[in-house]
């Protein structure tokens, strides 16, 4: 099993196809019947939840429980689409816009394995991120939702309070628990790396996540600044 490589053809060509699926198909679900669309959203449902299963057994059962627990910044994201299916409240749409597009773009870009394409740990976790972009993609393709300017701000005060919930509960726990990576930066290659070493990584992280939001609502300012004049 050869060791993981951002820039290798078989990552590549796994992340093209993810980011295809994830644009394509809610488009070709766009005009058909509830009912076909309603198995899309199960599909999406399903494949959240088998990889939380898979996570959890794979991290905190065969390795160390502390490992396994849905605290992740995209665990949130995937409780936050699963939760927006359910309930179509935009609550749960907003927070997969923003943490989840920029938490889960991030893990498909640079995952956290150790081992690439064919391995079982590789798979789980591009089909898991992507489930968390393919929701969001059908909330804004399908149920035409968007977030609004004021929602940026909401968002990332929400965002603000759970990292700050995060340290309790890291100390708590105690090693290895590294949940939000507020302990330590995540290992491997990304972009933690240009910051600064631990605890000041997460000013610099935070900083980033600020600009991400507001780049993320950017198409949609153009948009209407153009649709108003």
């Amino acid at each position: 099993m050869s060791e993981f490589n951002f820039l290798s053809t078989s990552h590549i060509l796994f992340f093209a196809i993810c980011i295809l699926a994830i644009i394509f198909l809610p488009k070709s679900f766009l005009k058909r019947p509830t009912l076909n669309k309603n198995y899309l959203i199960i599909g999406i449902i399903s494949l959240i939840m088998i990889n939380q299963g898979m996570d959890l057994y794979r991290e905190g059962y065969m390795q160390e429980w502390k490992l396994g627990l849905p605290l992740h910044l995209c665990d949130f994201s995937s409780a936050s689409v699963v939760l927006y299916f359910i309930t179509k409240r935009k609550e749960f749409f907003l927070f997969a816009f923003f943490a989840g597009i920029s938490g889960a773009g991030m893990a498909l870009i640079t995952p956290d394995v150790l081992y690439a394409f064919p391995n079982i740990d590789y798979i789980r976790h591009m089909i898991g991120h992507s489930m968390i972009l393919l929701g969001v993609s059908y909330a804004i393709i399908i149920d035409n939702q968007r977030p609004k300017f004021r929602d940026v701000h909401r968002t990332l005060i929400i965002l603000s309070l759970f990292l700050l919930i995060m340290y309790p509960i890291n100390y708590y726990l105690g090693s290895p628990a590294n949940y939000w990576y507020v302990i330590e930066k995540p290992p491997g290659l990304n972009v933690t790396g240009f910051m600064r070493d631990a605890p000041y990584h997460m000013i610099d992280i935070y900083i980033l996540a600020i600009f991400v939001c507001y780049f993320l609502y950017l198409p949609y300012f153009i948009r209407d600044r153009i649709n108003k004049n």
